[in-house]
């Protein structure tokens, strides 16, 4: 799940436009015109001002090891805090079931009876007088966990352009994914920025640079 805080930029684009103006020694007061030339910025490659733009999000409902692949993307200076193992109690965690494991009840059943071991093996520790820190250590990086994020535009469209892409691992993908649906209904500048910049990489460069391609677009020579 996708919480959008009140914090993030809700008219980006005239944002980007009015910062650009001041570089450019343009007015800076007509809304349109911020648009217009935020667009006329984005479409010339000029990155540097899209680091003016701020998302503030909560994500939650994904599994450590995704997140732990989100936090791969530090370019730009975002940062985040994520939900404590050392004060939470986590007997009852949560947990992400890949599909290549719910395509098979029987793989399924391993799954979760693996998951349930777990849990009463760490409800035994704290019972055992083990603290919760301690204890952590024995949790999956399937368990669900929950953080809060802030990153620029920038740093945010590079994070879209490698996960939306075929070849990345699934469950990031559809955070990816979620993010991007999530702000597009943030607001109409929102629904622009994410229609045109939150693509995968082959959209930007035409070309697919993966070693094992999906064939969705040409590789290049």
């Amino acid at each position: 799940m996708i919480e959008i805080f009140e914090s993030t930029d809700k008219f980006p684009l005239q944002k980007i436009g009015k910062m650009a103006g001041v570089c450019w020694n343009s007015p800076i007061s007509d809304a349109e015109k911020n648009i217009l030339r935020a667009k006329e910025c984005i479409k010339s490659g000029h990155g540097r001002v899209l680091e003016f733009v701020d998302v503030e999000i909560c994500i939650s409902g994904y599994s450590a090891r995704a997140i732990r692949e989100y936090y791969t993307h530090i370019a730009g200076g975002p940062t985040r805090l994520q939900e404590s193992t050392r004060y939470v109690n986590c007997e009852k965690f949560e947990y992400f079931v890949p599909p290549s494991v719910s395509a098979s009840t029987k793989n399924e059943k391993i799954y979760r009876e693996c998951m349930d071991f777990i849990r009463e093996k760490y409800a035994l520790l704290l019972e055992s007088g083990v603290s919760r820190e301690d204890a952590a250590n024995v949790l999956p990086l399937g368990m669900f966990t929950k953080i809060v994020d802030k990153r620029n535009l920038r740093n945010l469209v590079n994070l879209m352009n490698q996960r939306l892409c075929s070849r990345a691992y699934s469950e990031i993908r559809s955070l990816a994914l979620e993010i991007r649906d999530s702000l597009s209904h943030y607001s109409q500048e929102w629904a622009w920025i994410s229609e045109t910049l939150f693509v995968p990489k082959c959209d930007v460069s035409l070309f697919c640079s993966e070693k094992q391609s999906c064939g969705r677009r040409p590789k290049r020579n």
